[in-house]
Parts: structure tokens; sequence; C-alpha cells
């Protein structure tokens, strides 16, 4: 004779097999992502020498393989629903364009090189992650010392440098991660490089979605989650939707780039309901308030980007600082 089973005894079993199925993901994934980066190595130490003119078919190829095997199903919204709108056409292959995107996760880097290869600027700490580091050192990134005011001018000399080659350059303006359900400020500095190399400037939005079109808790990167404390989330979450929205291109010529970036974060915000926070925006500004960028001009001369009421030439100040 069967004996019925309680509730809570089929609530504990359904609790249990969740529990199994999610670290049977992880010991399934764990090992494909090994596997996967040491294809990566090959790809790096063979074709980029060997043959040049297939790496970026071959970057997008790894970096899509590589959301499948962590369970993130990319689709990209065009809400023009037309493959030739501006947003599309400025991420097409051949042509110098800046991408302006919120930052949620590690993983945000791949989401771009699945739709096209890209040139990011990324804090320097990256470039010490284990094996992730060496991946995005050899993607042509382009890393920035926080605190230290000659290495954004560093890095404003090689984004117009790989702007004018046609790159794309890819820009967090936040800096850093969020929890995925707002925005933070976001910094101007780095915009400037697109200005005046007179590139499109593509807003983009990205996010992370469960099954019930939620942000997705697993991909939280913020505070001190380490990499594998991330993938193992992520693994034991199961499938995740990622959406990388391409949103609208700014006229960087007609603005100035704290316009720039205060458009940016308004699109951003709008298109996923995010609170637009005045004070948010108000604390990037005052950040980026007495940064003076030195870029190239065309004359291969730097000049200073000074605001009114400071001369070019004024000594460093204390808050010329990248946050």
């Amino acid at each position: 004779m069967r004996v019925p089973l309680e509730p809570p005894a089929v609530a504990s079993l359904l609790t249990s097999a969740k529990r199994t199925s999610a670290w049977l993901r992880v010991a399934v994934v764990l090992p494909r992502m090994a596997l996967h980066i040491v294809a990566a190595l090959l790809i790096i130490a063979c074709f980029r020498r060997f043959a040049p003119a297939s790496t970026p078919r071959l970057i997008r190829w790894w970096s899509g393989r590589l959301l499948a095997i962590c369970g993130l199903r990319l689709r990209v919204v065009d809400p023009t629903r037309d493959s030739d709108s501006p947003a599309a056409l400025a991420l097409r292959p051949g042509g110098g364009a800046m991408l302006v995107l919120n930052h949620v996760s590690w993983a945000d880097i791949f989401v771009v090189h699945a739709v096209r290869p890209a040139r990011f600027v990324a804090k320097a700490e990256i470039a010490g992650w284990p094996l992730f580091g060496y991946l995005t050192r050899h993607s042509g990134a382009i890393f920035i010392e926080r605190g230290k005011r000659h290495r954004v001018r560093e890095a404003n000399l090689r984004a117009a440098q790989g702007l004018a080659a046609g790159d794309l350059v890819c820009l967090f303006p936040e800096g850093t991660v969020s929890d995925g359900r707002r925005l933070l400020p976001f910094h101007a500095n780095l915009i400037q490089s697109a200005i005046r190399a007179h590139v499109p400037i593509v807003v983009a939005g990205i996010r992370y979605l469960d099954p019930r079109g939620r942000p997705a808790a697993a991909m939280d990167f913020t505070g001190d989650v380490t990499m594998l404390q991330s993938l193992i989330r992520i693994a034991r979450h199961g499938p995740i939707d990622v959406e990388l929205h391409l949103i609208d291109v700014l006229d960087g010529a007609a603005n100035t780039r704290h316009a720039v970036a205060r458009a940016a974060r308004t699109l951003i915000a709008a298109r996923f309901g995010y609170d637009e926070d005045d004070e948010a925006n108000e604390a990037g500004e005052a950040a980026d308030a007495w940064s003076a960028v030195v870029v190239a001009d065309d004359a291969g001369v730097t000049r200073d980007d000074a605001l009114p009421g400071r001369p070019p030439g004024t000594p460093p100040d204390p808050r010329d600082e990248l946050p």
C-alpha cells in the first residue's frame, strides 16, 4: 500500500532535486569552460600570428560559445527592428565607433564581443584576473589605473588611435559594476576621445533576466564576489536571458562629453525603467568637474580641454582623478 506524501515532504524532495540538478550543472559547466579557455589560448597562439584576418570572427565565435556554455542566451534588441538602423550600422565592422553602456557583470565584455569584437576601456585590475585577464589583454583592451590622471590621458590617446583605425571602443561610464537593478553615476572623461575623433557614439543597455523576467540575482558581481564564485552561481542558476539593447546614436560633435554622458544615462534608464536619479548625474559630473582631458589632435599636438576659468597649463588638481 502506497503512503501519500505530505506536502512538506514533497517540498523537501523538490528542493533536494533542484539542489542536485544545480550542482550537476556546475559539474558540467566548469570542465567545458576549462576546455573552451584552452581553445582561446590556441587561438591567441596560432591564429593571431598566422591568420590575423580571422581573429575578429574567431573572437565572435569564442565569445558566443562562452555565453552558451554558461547558460547565457543572448538577444540583440533594436527598437527599429531594422538591420540598417543607425545603431546597427555603427556596430558593423569597418568603421570606428564608441559603444557606451551600463556595466553589470564580467560577462558584459563577452556579450559585446559576440556581436562585434571591441577594444574595452577597463580598470587595470582586470588585467590581473586569472585567465580572463589574459584573454582581455590579448583582445586589445585599454587598461586604466584609477587615481592616476596621466593614465586617463594615455587611455584617451589610445582610444582615439583605435577609433581612427576603425575599431569599436567600448566604455562603461559607471566605472564599476552595478547590481543590475539601477544605474550608478556616469563619468564623462573617456568619452572625449569619441568627440574628438568625430565618430558615432552608440548608446546601448545590457541586462540579465531570469525565467520570470526579473534581474537575474546570479549575475550580481558586486562586493567581494570572485570570478570562480560568480561562475558557480551562474552555472547553478540555469538559463539566463541576456538582452543587449541598441538604444540610440548620439552626435558627439554637437555635444560636450558631459552632455553625452547625461543623455546616455537617461536613455538607458528610460529603456529599462530605472529611476532617473538627478543626484547621481550630478555626482558623476562633480567627480569629472576639474578633469583636463588630453588627447591628440589632427596635428599630433596635445592640448588641455580645460574648463572655463581654468587656463591651460594649470598645475594638476587632486580632483583630476578617475573615480
